[in-house]
């Protein structure tokens, strides 16, 4: 099944994890070893008389040091994945932004978002690095953060940018992120010594820190020569994990980059650019060896690093990429300056406002396997229709979409009913649950979401999520109160509401997973799944019914019956979404496949049977791209 290509990953990733933590063993085993043989050799040598338990004091303290290490990376971490770039001296990116290249990555992000169905990740800079690098960090996808270097805001194109962008997407997409943040948990520990001595050696040098702190003192700075030396062990041994894990996955994300943009030449020349660069790929700050697997491109890739080097060298990525160009022509391209990007009307902001289409063409009918496939795959039309959609987005929406009261706004915007009697009791739920500046807001931005096209529903979801997502958890909350209440002010509760509710509650507020070991356990609930989707686009009872079987024999479970449509309970659905969002990746599949089969049972899939498709795949963690070439265009509005 094509669909398991990406399932596929998530599952390599898994078995990729076991692989972490027996490395890891091996490493802390050859550390303690390591410090016990330098301790055994000063006292054999200089003839020092010590206690007889040195040897068990040695070990103790040793582990305490690793565990300390993996302890205050794991504090850090647990309050949020902000909390990364935190660490390595980075800032926020807010959509607002008035600085160019800034909004340039802001806009790429946003195409990118849109094209693979992914909510657009928050965005951070490292506003002290030079050196052309960026990574992805999260748990699971609709939870990702993207982090850049100032080098590679500045130094790079547009093109060059977005492929850079687009690589980072295909880590996010592949299942990669999830397990380089637990290969930092368990690196950490053992870099720790290692990081301790290098920053000894900074400061105390006076070469300084890549904040600018500095201060002279030879003996200190040569104590942290010999703690360095002794951390080198687990440095070496970092290295090893981080090269078995990485440098195939960094190979299959270059591919997956490239079938994003189909611009082979844009990502060879941003490898190209960082190679001529003197700061090249480099980050200074003492955490970056415990995140080398997780960049772009390697810290440094000289001396005894390229033996195990966490990327392949960057000559041979390229000729991988593009097979038919040298590398060096790009080379030669690269020790030209960036010229000057063409701004787009979305970025520049000074353009008049173009005629919005009244729908969203598509250009071929596909069905079930094109609909599952393009999970986690997204290719260049997908990018090409999220470029066309955005253009034609509204300057006043997306100004809106740049500030936390504009993004909530926007969303409950959306909510609002065109009957006055409606209005008025969800815009009064409004008031009782949020300010009354931002009931306001939302009561004048429905006006000008209503002209939209149905089609931009879930866009608009995707760009608000990175600016609610920098609300506190408490104002978070408090916004999807808001929202709920809104949904139920008129007392009932339409597909549409649903899934903007399903979306927005499990990437503002997920709720703790629960595993469940195989679909059997949960075939009550995936029953309950399967039967709103078959609803969903039939009317008829009979044609609900053969949608409902030709989606069950999907999934060859016995016993799975219909639920009758009075029957039906959206609050039920929830939490039979919530039991499901635990199964093993390869029943995710069936699950997804079973209702696309079921949603495509009347060869029409209508655009809210594919909203629902896609609140499915969210709670799952199976980002589906918006395949609006899947549509009947005569349904685009019903």
């Amino acid at each position: 099944m094509a669909a398991l290509s990406f399932f596929a990953q998530q599952e390599r990733a898994r078995r990729a994890s076991l692989t972490l933590f027996v490395l890891y063993a091996i490493s802390v085993a050859a550390i303690v070893a390591a410090v016990n043989g330098i301790v055994w050799a000063t006292v054999r040598l200089f003839g020092y008389s010590v206690a007889q338990n040195i040897f068990v004091i040695t070990p103790v303290v040793t582990l305490a040091v690793i565990a300390l290490g993996t302890v205050e990376i794991l504090a850090r971490l647990s309050l949020s994945r902000g909390e990364l770039a935190a660490l390595l001296s980075g800032r926020p990116i807010g959509r607002g932004s008035v600085q160019e290249d800034e909004r340039r990555l802001v806009n790429i992000v946003d195409e990118m978002s849109i094209a693979s169905g992914l909510p657009a990740p928050p965005l951070y800079v490292l506003h002290r690095e030079q050196g052309i690098n960026a990574f992805a960090a999260g748990e699971v996808p609709s939870q990702a953060v993207i982090i850049v270097t100032r080098g590679a805001l500045e130094k790079l194109s547009r093109d060059e940018l977005q492929a850079v962008i687009a690589h980072e997407f295909s880590h996010i997409l592949n299942g990669d992120i999830r397990l380089n943040l637990r290969a930092v948990y368990v690196l950490q520990g053992i870099v720790f010594l290692s990081a301790i001595g290098r920053f000894m050696m900074q400061y105390f040098s006076g070469a300084g820190t890549e904040e600018g702190r500095r201060f002279f003192h030879l003996p200190f700075a040569l104590l942290g020569v010999g703690v360095f030396a002794v951390g080198s062990v687990g440095l070496v041994f970092c290295r090893v994990i981080q090269a078995s894990l990485s440098r195939e996955r960094e190979t299959l994300a270059d591919a997956c980059a490239v079938q994003f943009t189909r611009n082979a030449d844009a990502l060879c020349g941003a490898l190209a650019r960082i190679q001529v660069a003197a700061e090249g790929s480099g980050i200074r700050n003492w955490h970056a060896d415990a995140l080398a697997h997780m960049l772009f491109a390697p810290v440094s890739d000289a001396g005894w690093r390229a033996l195990i080097a966490t990327h392949p060298p960057i000559e041979e990525r390229m000729r991988r990429i593009n097979p038919h160009a040298s590398p060096g022509f790009y080379f030669e391209k690269a020790r030209t300056p960036r010229a000057e990007d063409r701004k787009k009307a979305s970025e520049s902001g000074h353009e008049q406002e173009k005629e919005k289409p009244k729908t969203i063409v598509p250009r071929r009918a596909t069905g079930v396997a094109a609909l599952i496939a393009a999970i986690g795959t997204p290719g260049v039309e997908h990018l090409e229709y999220a470029t066309s959609l955005l253009s034609y987005l509204s300057p006043s929406i997306r100004e809106a979409l740049g500030d936390a009261e504009g993004a909530q706004a926007v969303m409950l915007g959306c909510l609002l009913d065109s009957e006055l009697t409606n209005r008025e009791r969800q815009l009064r739920a409004l008031r009782e649950h949020c300010d009354e500046s931002l009931a306001r807001k939302a009561e004048v931005l429905a006006p000008v979401l209503k002209e939209l096209d149905r089609a931009y529903r879930l866009p608009l979801v995707a760009l608000a999520v990175p600016t609610l997502k920098g609300l506190a958890a408490p104002e978070r909350a408090k916004f999807m109160a808001a929202l709920r209440a809104a949904i139920q002010a008129d007392g009932r509760i339409t597909l549409g509401e649903f899934v903007l509710s399903t979306i927005l509650g499990w990437t503002l507020l997920p709720p703790a997973r629960r595993a469940v070991a195989a679909s059997a356990e949960a075939a009550l609930e995936i029953a309950q799944i399967l039967s709103l989707v078959a609803h969903a686009g039939n009317e008829n009872a009979a044609e609900a019914q053969a949608a409902f079987d030709k989606g069950a024999a999907i999934l060859a479970f016995p016993g799975l019956t219909l639920t009758p449509k009075e029957a039906l309970r959206l609050a039920q659905s929830s939490q039979a979404l919530s039991r499901a969002s635990g199964l093993p990746a390869a029943d995710k599949a069936r699950l997804l496949e079973a209702c696309a089969t079921a949603v495509a049972a009347d060869d029409n899939v209508r655009l809210m049977e594919h909203e629902l498709l896609r609140a499915v795949a969210c709670v799952l963690d199976c980002p589906m791209p918006p395949a609006i070439a899947a549509l009947d265009p005569r349904l685009l509005r019903k």
